[in-house]
């Protein structure tokens, strides 16, 4: 019992780290292209470089220290699977303003990739200054009272 509670914390290491080296890896791309475009800078660069090098010496330390027979246990794969169905559980809350943390976490990622690309410097589309029909609030479930107020009620 103790030797599959063993594997079944390896996996889980092996996976928020193969999920840390993955997104390291991402922004690791993003950044060099943005280097090469002069949009970022290279602290940008050098953090992702600096990510996926831990990320990457941590895993190849846990897959050293680990005996080869525990990797095949099925335990160890059921662990591989926690962090990221944990994160895809979590994705499912909700933000205090009431936004579902996935899909926030997505446009937060998509604006970020933008801004260090630099999607809406030269030949922008402008697609960031079209007008909403309704406040964000009224298109998704909110739970805070205060932006429901308007700007207007209760000041003289």
């Amino acid at each position: 019992m103790v030797d599959a509670g063993v594997s079944f914390g390896v996996g889980l290491l092996i996976g928020g780290l193969g999920l840390m080296l993955g997104w390291g890896l991402l922004w690791l791309v993003v950044g060099a292209i943005g280097l090469a475009r002069q949009t970022c800078g290279w602290a940008i660069f050098m953090s992702s470089v600096s990510s996926t090098a831990i990320a990457g010496l941590s895993m190849a330390g846990v897959f050293w220290m680990v005996d080869s027979a525990r990797l095949g246990s099925s335990a160890l794969h059921t662990g591989l699977a926690g962090v990221p169905l944990a994160l895809l559980v979590a994705g499912f809350c909700r933000l205090e303003d009431g936004r579902q943390i996935g899909p926030a976490f997505l446009e937060g990622s998509r604006l970020m990739l933008h801004q260090l690309l630099g999607v809406h410097d030269e030949g922008c589309g402008h697609c960031h200054e079209k007008p909403v029909e309704e406040p964000p609030c009224h298109q998704k479930p909110c739970y805070e009272q205060s932006c429901h107020e308007k700007p207007c009620e209760g000041k003289l």
